[in-house]
């Protein structure tokens, strides 16, 4: 360890920060043997929570069923590793995998005495799962089209494969305040979602020659108080990113703060220093850096890549397929990992929004790729709805969600595809089981966030609070949160009033975000309280 812990002599640390400085979390990974023939029960609290740092976390309801959490940096997987990843889902973990919001893997269902064979497994083929949790780098996030991406202004994956070096099971940064999320991408449609990461690294370019590099942003985070990151005034050469992310990782290491856990984060860092104070800090440790230069920032894709599209290599495709909720069976995972040997060399990436990529797929097979059956449930061109959602775990295995989330949506936005078949417009609906919003509901077109309501006869109920308007990319901002909530039993026939409000009103082209910062949420409000117990 090659820093000095200055706050070890504190007495207003959270206890998790106590923990932390009795035994590191990274030395977890030494006891895994020991741990998996230790019974459930008689594990300490702290190691549980300690086991984060392996990728491991203690799934609902603390029966000890664990999940892992296998890192995919910017999506990147070939079809060794995704064959035991099949492997493992079949054997373990109830031949059922999952594709999170930030491009890692997921196994349900696992217990303490698998994992020394699991892990053995992941090592084989170069897959890992430390620090999938806990309060360390997570896992990088980024352009899942790096290296083939004909927009792109240049590769971004080895940066991404140096960032993995330096950071991953580095002591150095295995006991920050909380998470650090970083993004990286140099494609100019925000599918690193910049705005809601606590360093994300933005495609820009400086000077007369138009050097490219990156711009950064800084301090964002969602949760129950969420901000958007702030765009900095240093222009960052690609050799010196890396360099830039390890110099933020110490300030928020040694200036975070460390004595509530609900106010750790580095956005609130940020925004008591501010942009300039952070850009002071930052060249403290990096040395001089350019200031000043252009975003290339133009849109927002929404982080999605379906269909069949050229790579910027002559002659060569990439296939986008919709994994609807990011939930799969390990068969039809495997069948799709067989699709990229078949079809090209073995490279497929995840995205930000549970999809599938097939890469360098000749364009003499394309047409046999599309005829493949395997396409009829993981289909290219997805519908409106269904197609454009995101949920998180919910409470089928999480803690702190109070609902349960994928099934629930998949119904909503099917019940929506039937309702409005005509609609080529997609409409991003994100449900999420908590106010902490891993399924991002402040950037969804509309979004709903799991609780209770009562109901007129005083029955609680599952109920959903609302945002609508929610997006990133150059102007990025966050869902107008409204009054009240709606039961879930309600919310399909709610959405199919924001929307039919949306189509009777928009303009040509517009999207539904547009149209909500066009025209405001007075009406989208007004819509809501006719769906209350007191409404008449």
């Amino acid at each position: 360890m090659n820093y000095t812990q200055t706050w070890r002599d504190r007495t207003d640390l959270s206890k998790n920060e106590y923990w932390k400085l009795e035994k590191d979390g990274l030395e977890i990974l030494k006891e895994l043997d020991r741990l998996s023939t230790t019974p459930f029960e008689q594990i300490d609290v702290s190691d549980i929570e300690r086991l984060k740092w392996a990728g491991i976390y203690c799934q609902r309801p603390k029966n000890g069923k664990f999940l892992i959490r296998i890192k995919l940096p910017s999506g990147k997987l070939n079809a060794a590793q995704g064959h035991i990843i099949a492997d493992l889902a079949e054997q373990y973990g109830q031949s059922e995998l999952q594709i999170t919001i930030r491009q890692c893997i997921q196994i349900h269902n696992l217990t303490l005495n698998e994992i020394p064979d699991i892990f053995r497994a992941l090592d084989s083929v170069g897959l890992t799962t430390v620090e999938g949790c806990g309060d360390v780098p997570r896992n990088i996030l980024g352009n899942p089209l790096m290296g083939v991406d004909p927009e792109e202004l240049f590769d971004t994956e080895p940066i991404v494969d140096e960032a993995v070096r330096r950071f991953v099971g580095n002591p150095d940064y295995a006991n920050l305040p909380r998470k650090y999320k970083l993004s990286f991408s140099a494609n100019p449609h925000d599918v690193g979602y910049a705005g809601i990461n606590d360093l994300a690294f933005v495609p820009a370019v400086y000077g007369p020659a138009h050097t490219p590099g990156f711009h950064i942003r800084i301090g964002g985070g969602l949760s129950s108080e969420p901000k958007l990151s702030k765009p900095l005034n240093l222009f960052v050469p690609p050799e010196r990113a890396v360099d830039v992310a390890e110099a933020v990782a110490c300030i928020f290491r040694d200036r975070g703060y460390r004595t509530k856990r609900n106010h750790c984060r580095l956005k609130y860092l940020i925004e008591d220093i501010g942009a300039r104070e952070a850009e002071r800090l930052i060249e403290a440790i990096t040395g001089p850096l350019p200031h000043g230069g252009r975003t290339l920032t133009k849109s927002w894709n929404r982080g999605n890549f379906y269909g069949i599209h050229k790579q910027k290599q002559p002659g060569l495709y990439y296939a986008g397929l919709c994994v609807t909720g990011g939930v799969l069976p390990a068969s039809d995972f495997r069948k799709i990992v067989a699709l990229s040997e078949k079809y090209g060399d073995g490279q497929l990436r995840t995205t930000n929004t549970h999809q599938l990529i097939v890469l360098n797929i000749p364009e003499d097979r394309c047409p046999d790729f599309r005829s493949e059956n395997i396409l009829s449930r993981y289909p290219l061109r997805p519908k409106a709805f269904s197609g454009y959602q995101a949920s998180c775990t919910g409470r089928a295995y999480c803690s702190f969600a109070s609902i349960e989330t994928k099934h629930a949506l998949n119904r909503i936005t099917a019940e929506l595809d039937e309702r409005f078949p005509s609609l080529r417009m997609p409409i991003r609906i994100n449900l999420t089981g908590c106010p902490h919003s891993c399924a991002h509901p402040q950037i969804a077109d509309i979004g709903f966030t799991g609780g209770k309501m009562k109901t007129a006869d005083g029955t609680l109920v599952d109920a959903y609070a609302v945002a609508v308007g929610g997006h990133l990319g150059p102007n990025p901002h966050f869902g107008t949160v409204l009054k009240n909530r709606i039961s879930a039993d309600r919310a399909v026939d709610l959405a199919a009033d924001f929307v039919s409000h949306y189509l009777n009103g928009r303009k040509k082209g517009e999207r539904f975000y547009e149209f909500v910062d066009r025209t405001g949420a007075d009406a989208f409000q007004d819509i809501l309280n006719r769906y209350q117990p007191s409404a008449k």
